[in-house]
């Protein structure tokens, strides 16, 4: 926990408000409390600025007179200020050695070699095989199986019923960085976590990262094959599948009965409906706001000759229709 004016010495931030509040955690905008954190990039979030109820927020001074709250005034990037201080609100985790002896393990078998944290919570008739980590604060369901050499890190929640196949890492850091006016990049501290609801399966070597502020979420029923990347603060919706090899960036949330194909590249901050289905090596850069099956493949080129035949991609059809015009007139 640290004060309002611990804070703004951390980032070199005018105070505007009661330096002696106490803070002792982060979150975003619309869900932080009069203990938390919280920081705004953009006047397109003003709305969610307007009623906020975090204890502090770091924005800019133009951003200043919107603030119903205490504000860290920032002269430099919002983000970036955001990256340094995120840091001070990361719990450590104990390296226990074993299953620590606060952990509650109802009738599971435990393999060896695996190290069970604090506070740790496993449920009935659950098999954890050889070399699993389970870390602090994190509670598994009823029935889970986890195969050896699972990593799954603190504050993780996983439902009844999961599968979680080899060398699977869930809570793992996301890739969030800040960059600063000298071209240095900077790792913003992830505080959220990981939530698995029932009957998932997580394929071998998977990697899900914990949200930043928020959780990530994989919803009940769902299949994830092997190799397969899930970002920070991504939303899966209930039984979809996805295939291997496929990466889904930050923030975005799939719908429900979703199948995704092998390879596939879902970028961040997107929509997809429910009911969709991606073929495989697809590239998926827009919100897909009707249910239905979708292809999006082309070959490597340099960014701006694909910019000249993504113009002309998109005029296809009127093209067409146009030359099929002009031949129908010849031939009249």
């Amino acid at each position: 926990m640290h004060t309002l004016g611990e804070l703004a010495k951390i980032i070199d931030a005018k105070l505007v408000g009661d330096e002696s509040i106490n803070i002792a955690g982060a979150a975003s905008l619309g869900l932080a409390s009069s203990d938390q954190l919280s920081y705004i990039v953009s006047v397109k979030h003003k709305q969610n600025l307007l009623t906020s109820k975090a204890g502090v927020v770091i924005l800019n001074e133009d951003l200043l007179n919107d603030c119903p709250t205490n504000a860290l005034v920032v002269n430099d990037d919002v983000y970036l200020a955001f990256a340094k201080i995120s840091h001070y609100f990361k719990k450590q985790t104990t390296l226990s050695d074993g299953v620590h002896s606060s952990a509650i393990v109802n009738n599971a078998k435990i393999g060896s070699n695996c190290n069970i944290g604090q506070n740790v919570i496993i449920g009935s008739n659950c098999t954890v095989s050889h070399n699993v980590i389970i870390e602090d604060d994190v509670v598994i369901g009823d029935n889970a199986y986890l195969h050896p050499n699972v990593t799954i890190l603190q504050g993780c929640s996983i439902g009844d019923n999961v599968v979680i196949s080899s060398g699977a890492v869930i809570g793992s850091e996301g890739f969030g960085n800040a960059r600063d006016k000298q071209g240095c990049w900077h790792t913003i501290a992830h505080l959220g976590n990981v939530v698995i609801g029932d009957n998932v399966t997580v394929g071998a070597n998977t990697t899900i990262d914990r949200g930043t502020l928020e959780d990530t979420q994989v919803h009940n029923g769902v299949r994830l094959d092997n190799l397969i990347h899930i970002a920070h603060n991504v939303t899966i919706g209930q039984d979809t599948a996805i295939a291997a090899n496929t990466g889904i960036a930050g923030s975005t949330v799939l719908g429900k009965r979703c199948m995704i194909g092998g390879m596939v590249g879902i970028v961040g901050h997107l929509n997809i409906c429910d009911d969709v289905i991606v073929n495989a090596k697809s590239t998926v850069d827009k919100d897909i706001k009707t249910p239905g099956m979708y292809t999006g493949i082309m070959p490597l080129m340099p960014h701006k000759q694909w910019q000249n035949v993504g113009l002309w991609l998109v005029k296809l059809d009127k093209i067409i229709k146009y030359l099929n015009i002009k031949l129908k007139n010849l031939k009249d």
